[in-house]
């Protein structure tokens, strides 16, 4: 995705009653789909926890710009949920919704099935970027991404009154994505990023858009 473009990340726990057959088919056969039939959608992924502090699970959706996401259509959906989206929103817990633009985003095409993630109430150092740059050139790691929340654009969403408890946001998200999770978390470690990381495994990824080739 190219920078300055748009990320709204959600992470979440799930009550531990809920039937997880019924959240799974909820986000494939629902949730997902109505997300991406929005104008200026383009990419989802879905995570699952293997280790760290972060909810246990993590999804993101990419978008043509940020203002998508204040956009009259999103909006709509926000206040008309689906049947099956009120009812499984009152099972959601310790909910955050984060609003971003892409700041960085560096590394190979394709996509590692393992992901870290660091999330700050507040700017990181100014040198995060020099040092996510160190980070990419390490075994393991194939991406490095910085998402910062973009207030101008930033909206309460409808279905956060469904939710118990509401929900939380970052003002920066730093994903690195690879194939390895030691070599991860020791390339991290190698550049100094000391903060505690949380390890995702990917379940789900969307069909992306091809990307168009340079004209010569």
């Amino acid at each position: 995705m190219a920078k300055g473009g748009g990320l709204l990340c959600v992470m979440n726990d799930i009550a531990p009653a809920y039937d997880r057959r019924d959240y799974e088919a909820w986000y494939q056969q629902d949730h997902v789909p109505d997300r991406l039939g929005i104008p200026g959608f383009q990419h989802a992924r879905r995570y699952r926890r293997l280790n760290g502090p972060r909810a246990e699970f993590l999804t993101f959706y990419e978008t043509a710009t940020p203002e998508v996401l204040c956009s009259a259509p999103y909006i709509k959906r926000l206040a008309e949920p689906t049947d099956w989206t009120a009812r499984i929103m009152l099972h959601f817990r310790t909910m955050s919704r984060s609003i971003c633009r892409v700041a960085l985003d560096e590394g190979q095409r394709g996509v590692g099935g393992l992901l870290a993630l660091i999330a700050h109430q507040e700017d990181p150092s100014a040198s995060l970027e020099a040092q996510l740059a160190a980070v990419l050139a390490q075994p393991g790691v194939t991406r490095v991404r910085i998402w910062r929340a973009d207030p101008t654009v930033t909206v309460p969403s409808p279905e956060e009154k469904l939710r118990p408890g509401g929900d939380g946001s970052f003002a920066t998200i730093i994903v690195v994505e690879g194939t390895n999770a030691e070599m991860i978390n020791a390339a991290l470690a190698a550049q100094g990023v000391s903060d505690p990381a949380t390890v995702y495994s990917l379940i789900y990824a969307s069909p992306e858009a091809p990307r168009k080739e340079e004209t010569r």
